[in-house]
Order: structure tokens, then sequence, then C-alpha cells
């Protein structure tokens, strides 16, 4: 194998274990998030890949937090988001939630930074 090629194997390599770290972290941001903030409890959830989004400006957000607060009743009252202002880009997880027969397809929007307090909204699918 010639010199660029190794190089460039190295490079996808740690571009893959980076991602799957950032992918790790941000999962367990949304169990953190989903724990505190779900009516029920008892649930299983599954996640897609991680995106990224530079689509959802401050008005979106409290459109979001207003449905969820109002419509969606798998969360309790008034679920606890990060307080952070004009972002110009998120990530995004599809979350599969399953609470014993039923399923609840969820995107969920995080600081870019996957901060402790980094769910910046839900949306329902």
């Amino acid at each position: 194998m010639t010199q660029i090629k190794k190089y460039l194997v190295w490079i996808f390599a740690i571009t893959l274990l980076a991602s799957c770290s950032q992918q790790r972290k941000a999962e367990r941001i949304v169990e953190r998030f989903l724990d505190e903030n779900l009516v029920n409890s008892d649930y299983r959830v599954g996640f897609g890949n991680m995106g990224t989004t530079n689509r959802i400006d401050d008005a979106q957000l409290t459109r979001m937090w207003k449905h969820t607060r109002d419509n969606d009743k798998l969360f309790k009252p008034n679920p606890t988001y990060g307080a952070y202002k004009d972002l110009k880009e998120l990530h995004f997880l599809k979350t599969t939630i399953i609470q014993g027969k039923d399923t609840f397809i969820r995107t969920i929007y995080l600081h870019p930074e996957h901060r402790k307090d980094g769910v910046m909204a839900v949306k329902e699918n």
C-alpha cells in the first residue's frame, strides 16, 4: 500500500471513530432528556444517524416547544430545554420511543456542542 493510501485509511478510521463518539454522546443526552421529561418512564428507545441542519430558527424552536407542551401527551408539561439563542446549526436525531405496544417517532434537535442540557426541541413526526 502506498504512503498516501495508508494516510487516507488512517484519516477515514479517525473520522469514523470521532463520528461514532459524537453519535453516542448525543444519544446519551437524548436518553437523559427522555428520562426527565416523558410521562411514562417505562420505555425503550432507538436512534437513527445524527444529522445537521441550519434550517431551524428561534421562531421555529418556539413553535416546537409550544406544540410539545400543548399537544404531545408523551411528554410532561413544560419539558426542560437548553436555553441557547441564535444558533446557526443544530444536530438532530430521529428517535423511536417504544412504550408497551405503542411506537412514537420524534425528531430531537440538539445543541451542536452536545451540552448536557443541549436538547433544543422535539418535533412530532
